[in-house]
């Protein structure tokens, strides 16, 4: 099975991909929002400032609301070989309040603990973990004879995105997002 057994929201082992490849295959999913958005710009690897430093940050993705308010939400991509801790989700909410960011996300080839993902879900943070098509498959099969393949008819994209939350009873809400399509995402941006 794909899964984590420690964390059973995360896989095994994460995907298999380079930095380069990674990062783009988020970006062009942000990029794939913008048809609802005014101004609506997504910029790979942008330079910010605060009164702590200058910041690099894998995306920042801007645009307008209500005919002039400038929106900004920072994107960071994480390939860890375990799942990403709460420190790091404290470290870019810091960065957020000090550009001024409205939000953040963070996409991960390993998923999230669940101190992570209770802190981030509080400050309007999207955690999303970056998994193969394959996953999907696997977790919502109730086959658990740990059959490694789909079937050919499965049709599954190469990658899937999980949008994780904590729910107000304890639990954590994962919820699929195709990454060639804005359908998960353009909930949360906007």
């Amino acid at each position: 099975m794909n899964r984590n057994s420690q964390s059973q929201q995360n896989p095994v082992k994460p995907v298999a991909i380079t930095p380069e490849k990674f990062e783009s295959l988020v970006v062009g999913s942000l990029q794939a929002t913008n048809h609802k958005l005014e101004n609506f710009v997504v910029t790979h690897r942008k330079n910010l400032s605060g009164s702590g430093g200058d910041y690099e940050f894998d995306a920042v993705v801007e645009f307008t609301v209500l005919c002039g308010a400038q929106l900004t939400i920072l994107v960071e991509c994480k390939r860890y070989s375990r799942p990403i801790e709460r420190k790091v989700i404290t470290d870019l909410y810091a960065k957020m309040q000090d550009v001024a960011a409205n939000k953040a996300m963070v996409f991960s080839t390993s998923g999230f603990q669940s101190g992570a993902i209770e802190y981030a879900t509080n400050k309007n943070i999207a955690l999303v973990t970056f998994v193969e098509g394959s996953f999907i498959y696997h977790t919502k099969s109730v086959n658990s004879s740990g059959a490694n393949t789909p079937p050919p008819s499965a049709n599954l994209p190469p990658y899937v995105g999980i949008l994780m939350q904590m729910t107000k009873d304890g639990g954590i809400s994962c919820r699929a997002i195709g990454l060639k399509k804005s359908d998960g995402l353009d909930a949360w941006i906007q």
